[in-house]
């Protein structure tokens, strides 16, 4: 006797589940819009969400497209600094390379609000420097180079071995109608790349 064929059932929509969207990247408040609007349940882990309006997404699981009754997410940290911070180097750093100079002009400070930001250990991106002059003046005082720089680009010269004066002019500010200027000593050793920075404190 053959054995009694079973209809199958159509699954609810509950054990259906969603697609999952991308989550990854965006605010924790943004991440629940989102879920929400998919039919999505969000599951919190890593970091405790404290500023879901700050605090973004570092990854998710399942990952996007992926049907699932739930996505889990992992929440970065957030973290408070300066509103404009320079980069994460101490300086001057020589690194092996083409005898030269390297300069980047970076704004500092800035209201503490401002520098609210969520990043995996709480370390923030690297900035873009912003535009500027650099002047090399040798002991005499004379200019013996020069470069300048637009908006995300960093000035190089090449120079020999020494030590120097270099003068930095904030082209893209200005402190009492007048372009920022400011200048600091670097010593220059053969075969390596001096990366020396010039920065303005903002109130």
């Amino acid at each position: 006797m053959a054995p009694a064929c079973v209809a199958a059932q159509p699954l609810s929509p509950g054990k259906l589940g969603c697609h999952a969207p991308r989550l990854s990247g965006l605010t924790l408040a943004a991440a629940r819009t989102r879920a929400a609007r998919a039919g999505c349940k969000l599951h919190l882990a890593g970091a405790a969400p404290e500023q879901p309006n700050v605090q973004t997404i570092e990854r998710q699981a399942p990952a996007r497209g992926r049907r699932a009754s739930g996505i889990t997410v992992w929440l970065n940290p957030f973290c408070r600094g300066a509103g404009l911070a320079g980069p994460h180097i101490s300086e001057p750093l020589a690194t092996p390379g083409p005898t030269g100079l390297v300069s980047g002009f970076y704004f500092v400070g800035g209201p503490a609000s401002a520098g609210d930001f969520s990043a995996p250990g709480c370390k923030r991106p690297e900035p873009a420097p912003g535009p500027g002059t650099v002047e090399v003046l040798d002991a005499s005082g004379a200019v013996i180079a020069s470069g300048t720089s637009t908006e995300g680009r960093f000035v190089r010269l090449a120079l020999a071995p020494g030590s120097y004066t270099i003068r930095g002019t904030f082209t893209g500010a200005t402190v009492n109608e007048a372009h920022p200027v400011h200048t600091q000593s670097v010593v220059i050793p053969s075969g390596e790349t001096v990366r020396q920075d010039f920065f303005l404190d903002i109130p």
